[in-house]
C-alpha cells in the first residue's frame, strides 16, 4: 500500500506543478517573552509548496453564503496543497503566499485526501 500511496502522492505533486502555482507555507511560532526589551521573540519557517487555487463560497461547510443579507466571501479561497515532500501538516494560523498578489491566512484545514493513512493532498480554507 505504501508504494501505491507514494506513486499517487508523486502524481498529485506533478499535476500541481503542471497546473498549480508556486507559493510558500509560512509558520510563525511565538518564543519567550524578553523582559529587558518588553517584546516576545518569534521565529518564522517557510516551506515551498505547489498549490491549486479555487474559489471558496463556503457553501459546502457553512451553508449558502450568497443568500440575501449575508456577506459574500470574496476574499476567501480554497487551496489544494501537495503533501509529498512537505515536512509539516498545515494548520490554522499558517500563511500561504504570495498568491494573487497577497498573503493568505489559513482558517481551517479539511481532512486530507489520503491513501493507507498517508496524506496525498491537503485542502486549506484561507482568507486574505
Amino acid at each position: 500500500m505504501s508504494a501505491q500511496a507514494d506513486r499517487l502522492a508523486r502524481k498529485a505533486l506533478a499535476l500541481l506543478k503542471k497546473y498549480g502555482q508556486e507559493a510558500s507555507l509560512t509558520r510563525r511560532t511565538a518564543g519567550e517573552y524578553d523582559v529587558a526589551t518588553s517584546t516576545r521573540t518569534s521565529s518564522t519557517v517557510s516551506y515551498p509548496v505547489r498549490v491549486l487555487v479555487q474559489a471558496d463560497s463556503g457553501q459546502d461547510k457553512e451553508g449558502d453564503s450568497l443568500q440575501e443579507g449575508t456577506a459574500v466571501r470574496a476574499a476567501r479561497r480554497k487551496l489544494l496543497v501537495g503533501a509529498h515532500g512537505l515536512p509539516v501538516v498545515p494548520e490554522p494560523g499558517d500563511e500561504v503566499g504570495p498568491l494573487e498578489g497577497r498573503a493568505w491566512r489559513v482558517l481551517a484545514v479539511d481532512p486530507p485526501v489520503q491513501l493507507g493513512g498517508r496524506p496525498i493532498l491537503f485542502t486549506l480554507r484561507v482568507a486574505s
